[in-house]
């Protein structure tokens, strides 16, 4: 078939190896498997011919070295090859490609010096080499016009070098989850194209003045910074997403937050070591859907102005993204979800929550936080809480994950908590509950330690039966009353008993015995006189 150019397999149930003459066909300018089952080997030689322009290998079982020989006809344009098993890279691969304009070997296991790999590439706008095992240090002379650059997940080490990227050009850069570390330079946080920033799970000590007019998501967890809240631009109208957490930043949480970043979809800060009060004007970020200050050392009350967060209270539709530009890149938010570390991607606009947990809150929880009835997340877990649950916690209907453990919560579990139908996960251990668990709803399908340590709650899915406690507790009542109202009858009886025994046993023998009735009319006469002259004496 010396004649054939396009080769289109993609999407079907293909199997086994793919045939070693393919790379003998001198026409073939596209050659697209995509989404099949095969694997093995790939003929180096593929590559050879002039024509070869586009080749999509993604989503199969490949293994081995990419095709070394890709580039020697000098008109590849197009390379597709992530999520599948290859494990090795030759430098002569890539490193003289010219023409190549997108790059994708995510998702593999390569094993490369990324220094050595690339070279000068003068149209390559988008590369993916994450979730590989790329080593080395950044070259600073191929990313200069690189639109969107993905090296997440791999294990390069050293600086960012100056130049590293054309600071009016590139529009993403993702190097989280790797072993880089020294200052950040200022360039990139300056950047007038820059609209996604992930540095995050790195070693990075030092953050200059971020101000990158058209950045969106900024993330810099899990690195070394420390001191106050970093500098950022004032009024920043397009960032989404700040994410700050597992850092040594101090003081307190910064109130202008909340009338600087309109659209601010994600602020995480969790696991750093910010102090004082949760600020009043976080209320005022009506975007707001993911608020994450646990594992910090904030005091105070919970304020009752978050409940007026608008994209908390409403229901967010289920087929909403974030971005319109991030064809490729998909962002990657860290939490604890269901008592375990998480990572989501690319459903993030679904996540709704609150995690204030591991500080030293104090206080109730505000009535009005039921409002929030968009939350599929709320955690408040080890804090100094006190007061009851909110009666009205059952509006919350979204509610998938309520953990509400140690802290000095008092009163009964409300009854409207049975209304909470999507709640798969739960937590009310810890605290000073009492009262029976209420009956007939989804809260008896837990395991029973998600009550645990509330010594006055009873009931299923409990041992303590509230049957037989409350009736021996009714009865023990109804005894000690009855106790009580016989000894006030017999006390009663007994005054009217001594009161009328008396009246009889003196006046009857006054009636009966008349020379008791003169004795004492005589006694009384002479007591009388008595009386008379003392108090005559007294006058005088």
């Amino acid at each position: 078939m010396t004649a054939l150019q396009y080769a289109l397999f993609n999407d079907n149930n293909l199997q086994w190896e793919l045939p070693a003459t393919i790379a003998q066909l001198p026409n073939l300018s596209s050659l697209i498997l995509k989404n099949n089952q095969l694997n093995g080997s790939i003929n180096p030689y593929l590559g050879n011919n002039s024509y070869l322009e586009y080749i999509d290998l993604s989503n199969n079982n490949f293994v081995g070295t990419v095709p070394s020989a890709l580039c020697r006809g000098g008109g590849l344009l197009f390379l597709w090859a992530s999520n599948n098993s290859f494990n090795g890279l030759l430098p002569i691969t890539l490193k003289n490609c010219t023409t190549i304009m997108l790059l994708e070997l995510n998702a593999n296991n390569i094993r490369a010096d990324i220094s050595l790999t690339f070279g000068v590439h003068p149209i390559l706008t988008l590369v993916d080499l994450s979730e590989n095992r790329f080593y080395g240090r950044l070259p600073s002379n191929w990313a200069g016009n690189i639109v969107f650059l993905n090296l997440e997940g791999n294990e390069i080490y050293g600086k960012i070098p100056l130049g590293f990227l054309n600071t009016t050009q590139q529009q993403l850069l993702s190097l989280a989850n790797n072993k880089l570390s020294g200052d950040i330079p200022e360039e990139l946080t300056n950047s007038t194209s820059l609209m996604d920033l992930s540095l995050s799970n790195n070693k990075f000590s030092s953050l200059p003045y971020i101000q990158a007019p058209k950045l969106e998501t900024l993330h810099l967890s899990n690195n070394r910074f420390v001191g106050r809240f970093p500098l950022l631009q004032i009024n920043w109208a397009t960032l989404v997403t700040i994410d700050l957490g597992e850092n040594k930043f101090s003081g307190e949480v910064p109130s202008w937050i909340g009338s600087s970043f309109p659209v601010l979809r994600i602020l995480r800060l969790r696991s750093n070591q910010f102090i004082g009060n949760i600020p009043l004007q976080l209320s005022m970020l009506n975007n707001l859907q993911w608020l994450d200050l646990s594992n910090n050392n904030l005091t105070g009350p919970i304020p009752n102005i978050l409940s007026s967060m608008h994209s908390m209270t409403v229901q967010i539709a289920r087929n909403r993204s974030y971005f319109d530009l991030h064809f490729v890149y998909k962002e990657n938010i860290h939490l604890i979800w269901k008592g375990e570390k998480a990572t989501y991607q690319e459903n993030t606009a679904l996540l709704n929550g609150i995690d204030l947990s591991c500080n030293y809150v104090s206080g109730n929880i505000p009535d009005d936080l039921v409002k929030l009835q968009g939350l599929i997340f709320l955690n408040l877990s080890r804090n100094q809480l006190s007061g009851v649950i909110p009666h009205n916690i059952g509006n919350m209907t979204s509610l998938e994950i309520l953990d509400l453990s140690i802290n000095h919560l008092s009163g009964n579990i409300p009854q409207s908590m049975s209304h909470l139908t999507f709640l798969d996960t739960l937590n009310l251990s810890h605290n000073n509950l009492t009262g029976q668990i209420p009956s007939g709803s989804q809260l008896q399908t837990f395991n029973p330690s998600v009550f645990s340590n509330n010594n006055g709650l009873c009931g299923f899915p409990l041992p303590n039966n509230c049957s037989t406690n409350n009736s021996s507790i009714v009865q023990e009542v109804n005894n000690e009353a009855g106790d009580k109202k016989l000894k006030i009858i017999w006390v009663i009886c007994s005054v009217i008993l001594g009161f009328v025994t008396g009246f009889w046993v003196y006046f009857g023998a006054l009636f009966w015995k008349i020379s008791l009735r003169f004795a004492i009319f005589r006694f009384t006469d002479k007591m009388q006189d008595k009386m008379m002259k003392w108090f005559g004496w007294y006058l005088h």
